[in-house]
């Protein structure tokens, strides 16, 4: 191996360990992301979970009224619902006011002294009313988030209407959630602590507008990981959170491209070493047990082999050949002519074979298959047919065309010997017995024609 082919080699296994580790870090970058983004997923849907099962047990306080008040067709009394406000009230700590407003006027507040809407008519808000004919049309309650109250603070607002056994409208029942302690329940600032930006919009059911209920980000998410919340009467917000920066930071990409580089690298350099150690030990088989001219096998590696197989005891059977005339090319043509013409017969020589068997040049023009197995004569017989169909293939050297043929013969082990220099001699008796059956019937063909 030469070396500029070494270098070569080098940079082809670079390039090739560096693609491979490249793609390993980018899969191990997607992982990470997606592990990362699953996570926040978990999170966020358990966060929307806790928000929408909330703020269906502060409605619950509104379906009190709704079923004492059809229960008693309507009536109630202060007493009353002071004593059902006082039960309900201890059990919501974020639940600041509890009102019911027949006919949509402010009648009864609970605490009494919280609230500065006694004998407000809802529906001449100019904002309450918007809800308020909505709620009573659709028959459906509502939620206002964020609503500010008098007093500065943020509430949520849920408001059922009421109607009667009779379908006949009675008002609402409203409760007011101080918003700030209702998501600190929910743990919705607890995103921030760990690290995560976040944005919970809630979607007007009237206007279909989206409304920010809280964010702690001013800018638009980075492919956040989203969930739904279901709150009353079919409104919905969505809760969306990224990691403050970026699923994955740049400084992570960069630590592992290089890490994937350094691997790459030493890759690269222990795949050079091996491939060099491979191409030596190709190259000392080369010269040890192949033939240079032909690559097939030379005659070191026949001895060897035949010895393995009488150690061992295997039967098989040799194959000797020969090319008739070759000495006529030589002398005719040249060497080089009779080299080529040489490296032609192995190829076709060796295509001519099973893989498990093996093909030896032994000398000059002189070739030896050994067949491994126990095969009859037939068997024999056809691998030399098809030898010498595939070597009599006309054979172009340069602007010479020569013919080609072979003299072939064959013994077994153990039928025809049971010790190796038995069937050696009588595979070549059996070639040189071929060979001469050959020249007698080109000399009589010849005399055929001479005759003629």
């Amino acid at each position: 191996m030469t070396k500029r082919k070494s270098v070569t080699l080098g940079l082809i296994t670079f390039v090739i360990t560096l693609i491979i580790t490249t793609a390993v870090a980018a899969f191990y970058i997607s992982r990470t992301t997606g592990s990362r983004k699953e996570k926040a997923a978990f999170i966020v849907k358990s966060i929307a979970d806790t928000i929408s099962a909330e703020i269906d047990t502060r409605e619950f306080v509104t379906r009190v009224f709704e079923i004492q008040l059809t229960g008693s067709n309507g009536e109630i009394s202060e007493q009353e619902f002071a004593q059902i406000s006082d039960a309900l009230f201890d059990d919501y700590l974020d639940v600041t006011e509890i009102s019911l407003a027949p006919g949509g006027v402010v009648s009864f507040v609970y605490p009494a002294k919280s609230s500065t809407l006694l004998e407000t008519n809802l529906f001449d808000d100019p904002l309450e009313g918007v809800y308020a004919d909505y709620s009573k049309m659709s028959g459906v309650p509502i939620i206002i988030a964020p609503s500010f109250l008098k007093d500065g603070s943020l509430a949520i607002i849920i408001r059922k209407p009421i109607f009667l056994k009779d379908g006949s409208f009675w008002g609402f029942a409203s409760v007011t959630v101080d918003m700030e302690a209702f998501l600190a329940d929910a743990n919705i600032d607890g995103l921030a602590e760990s690290g995560y930006e976040y944005k919970l919009i809630g979607n007007n059911a009237i206007t279909g507008e989206n409304k920010v209920i809280r964010e702690y980000s001013e800018k638009e998410l980075l492919a956040p990981m989203e969930s739904m919340i279901s709150t009353v009467g079919g409104a919905y917000w969505s809760l969306g959170i990224s990691p403050i920066g970026m699923w994955t930071s740049t400084s992570e990409i960069l630590i592992v491209l290089l890490i994937a580089f350094v691997i790459s690298a030493l890759a690269a350099l222990l795949m050079y070493a091996y491939m060099n150690m491979k191409a030596n030990a190709k190259e000392l088989e080369v010269l040890s047990y192949r033939d240079a001219l032909t690559n097939l096998y030379n005659p070191r590696s026949y001895h060897e082999h035949m010895e393995e197989l009488a150690k061992k005891k295997l039967p098989f059977g040799i194959i000797y050949m020969d090319l008739n005339d070759f000495k006529m090319v030589n002398d005719t043509y040249g060497h080089e002519t009779g080299d080529a013409l040489l490296n032609i017969t192995a190829k076709r020589l060796q295509n001519s074979i099973r893989e498990k068997d093996r093909a030896f040049r032994i000398g000059g023009d002189e070739f030896v298959v050994v067949i491994h197995g126990t095969h009859d004569k037939k068997f024999y017989e056809g691998v030399i047919a098809r030898m010498r169909q595939n070597v009599a293939r006309d054979v172009v050297v340069g602007e010479i065309t020569l013919k080609v043929s072979i003299s072939a013969g064959y013994a077994r082990c153990p039928e025809d010997g049971t010790k190796l220099e038995d069937v050696v001699k009588k595979a070549d008796e059996a070639m040189y017995y071929n060979k001469r059956l050959q020249k007698a019937r080109r000399a009589q063909g010849q005399n055929s024609r001479d005759s003629r």
